[in-house]
């Protein structure tokens, strides 16, 4: 219990000395728009959710929570126990090593809401292991008992068109835009954090929605209490409108990440412009489109730095009892042209998932790739849900690397054919607050990994059970 005691910013370079003026200024307004009367009540804004897969956002409070009732109904509370069984065989990420391990994951929640409103309380604490393995300690799997989440927020009800004002200073844990480049991590066993404000004007709820942050994202420590970065910044400002639900959903961002202050090889400053879109038309047998483009321009590692990444999807539900859905989708990301020039078009992914995204290997994220994929989702019981997905892998750029697995031909002369992956997922909701979650996934390696290396089919498993308190 002693790594309890440290508290996020308690340096004396405060993570909140770099927020840019025009955030503190909106914070500041924000504060004094608490409604003088009683407002009417809002009506029922009724929004769909994107049918991507994992691309749609948790919620400020996570899912796992409630409110106690009676007279406690001023606190959320919380627990999530997470154990998982993995079996790696020819790990490309890891050396082609192979490797069953044990992996835990437990999480405790509590929130104080309207006993002392418009002031609000949030902790969140993680607890996540990794027994019998073979392998080194890995902070994206295992941070023992630490902070996840501890922030102060204002919060104020219907303040501007109906919609609520919050400010947030403290300790997150948060999605932004589709998950792809800020997300809180589901299935690996450690959640990314910042420490910081956040400021949102709406919310998920409401017809439009302005998100705001300015944080230091939290560097994990396996035995230590994480820390927030000292050389790192990232800025915030994403506009969500979902007033033209459900055929049109946008979804425009800007992401800042200045990591100036670092050693040559570490900095970098990268400005992210970005668009998410999804829709839905027809009733219950219907289309639906999701897509995501974004542009990055700055520098990194002293070459300067121009890239792009993109999602295209597309996918039809049946009407059928098993709701079955067809989803087509590609996603795109920029590679290094040429390791000499002085300039570099790798797409920088930041903070954002990639296990559902690009493959339960975890062989892949949103570098030098080009990922056509093909999924079928269905229903067979109302408690149980099943996918399958065959997944292509080319390297956008034959001269850079296959950046997760460490692997470059810089002559290109190895191709850009990187192979295939074939996933099928089953999730077994057994009640109301247990489930299991079994997946499977093999990849078959092709030309460009034969000319780098070993290139073994490889194959993954796990088996998760996951129970709520």
């Amino acid at each position: 219990m002693s790594h309890f005691h440290h508290l996020p910013c308690s340096k004396s370079r405060s993570c909140f000395s770099r927020v840019p003026a025009a955030l503190v200024l909106c914070a500041a307004v924000s504060l004094v728009l608490s409604p003088c009367q009683a407002a009417d009540p809002a009506p029922v804004f009724k929004t769909i959710t994107t049918r991507s897969v994992s691309a749609n956002r948790v919620a400020e409070t996570p899912d796992y929570a409630r409110t106690l009732s009676g007279s406690l109904d001023w606190l959320q509370f919380g627990v999530e126990s997470r154990t998982r069984y993995e079996v790696a065989r020819d790990d490309y990420t890891n050396g082609l090593i192979s490797d069953d391990a044990l992996v835990t994951r437990n999480l405790l929640y509590l929130g104080i809401r309207h006993a002392l409103d418009p002031l609000r309380f949030n902790v969140e604490l993680q607890d996540s292991r990794r027994f019998d393995s073979n392998l080194p300690d890995n902070s994206s799997v295992e941070d023992r008992i630490d902070v996840l989440q501890a922030y102060a927020q204002l919060y104020f009800e219907n303040a501007v068109g109906r919609a609520p004002v919050s400010l947030s200073a403290g300790r997150m844990a948060f999605d932004w835009a589709d998950r792809r480049l800020i997300s809180r991590n589901r299935n690996r066993n450690t959640i990314n954090a910042f420490d910081g404000l956040r400021l949102r004007v709406g919310d998920e709820k409401a017809p439009w929605e302005i998100d705001a942050i300015a944080v230091r994202p939290v560097t994990r420590s396996v035995q230590n209490a994480d820390q927030s970065s000292d050389d790192l910044a990232l800025y915030g400002l994403a506009y969500y409108w979902r007033g033209w639900s459900p055929h049109v959903v946008l979804e425009p961002y800007w992401l800042w990440l200045d990591q100036r202050r670092a050693p040559t090889a570490q900095q970098r400053n990268l400005h992210t412009f970005g668009l998410h879109g999804y829709g839905q038309w027809g009733d219950k047998s219907a289309w639906d489109y999701d897509f995501s483009l974004a542009g990055q321009w700055g520098s990194a590692a002293g070459q300067s730095r121009q890239a792009w990444a993109a999602h295209l999807e597309t996918g039809y539900t049946w009407s059928s009892p098993w709701k079955p859905r067809l989803g087509l989708w590609l996603n795109y990301a920029s590679g290094d042209a040429n390791a000499k020039d002085g300039s570099n078009q790798r797409f920088d992914p930041l903070y954002g998932a990639t296990y559902a995204f690009y493959g339960y290997t975890s062989y892949f994220s949103l570098q030098n790739l080009v990922n056509p994929a093909l999924r079928l989702s269905f229903q067979p019981v109302k408690k149980l849900k099943c996918e399958l997905i065959h997944r292509g892998y080319w390297l956008a750029s034959d001269t850079d690397s296959w950046v997760k697995a460490g692997r470059r031909d810089a002559t290109g002369r190895g191709g850009s054919y990187i192979g295939q992956e074939t996933d099928v997922r089953v999730v077994w909701q057994i009640g109301p607050s247990c489930d299991i979650d079994i997946a499977y996934a093999h990849f078959y390696a092709g030309g460009f990994v034969a000319s780098t290396g070993a290139a073994p089919g490889a194959n993954f498993m796990q088996i998760a059970a996951t129970v709520r308190f």
